[in-house]
């Protein structure tokens, strides 16, 4: 097995947990949020209403996809199936109060901590990135 951005660990993780999912070699992240292009939507997916990839309560910021896109929900993570470039961006909760920018625009939003991310069109599974603490013998998601 090659060595990826993400290391030989990440790929095992991903590529047992998701069987039903064939990677392809795209990939890349944003913050805590890890993605990877995929063939197609698992039979399993369960679409969903556009939300937030990942939210923070304590400082409001947020990753979210702005654009035309399906978003499913699967095993760890979502599925997003973009039928055009979407943007992600990492932005503050504050800043959507009072705009009327939905997510269903494809829209640059001011940054907190990164800048947006174009997404390409096609079919990506994204999932928030996991650390191995050997001290508590857990995986935990990456705290933005």
């Amino acid at each position: 097995m090659k060595k990826n951005f993400f290391g030989y660990h990440k790929i095992l993780i991903f590529t047992h947990k998701h069987r039903n999912m064939k990677f392809q070699n795209k990939n890349f992240h944003q913050g805590d949020t890890q993605w990877y292009q995929i063939n197609e939507v698992p039979k399993d997916a369960k679409k969903v209403e556009k939300q937030f990839i990942a939210a923070s309560e304590r400082t409001g910021s947020f990753h979210a996809l702005f654009g035309n896109y399906d978003m499913y929900e699967v095993e760890d993570g979502f599925v997003i199936d973009a039928k055009e470039e979407c943007i992600l961006n990492h932005s503050l909760k504050e800043v959507l109060n009072g705009t009327g920018v939905t997510l269903n625009e494809a829209k640059v939003l001011p940054k907190k901590d990164h800048r947006h991310t174009v997404i390409p069109k096609g079919i990506h599974f994204v999932g928030i990135q996991q650390r191995f603490d050997p001290l508590k013998g857990l995986k935990e998601k990456v705290k933005d």
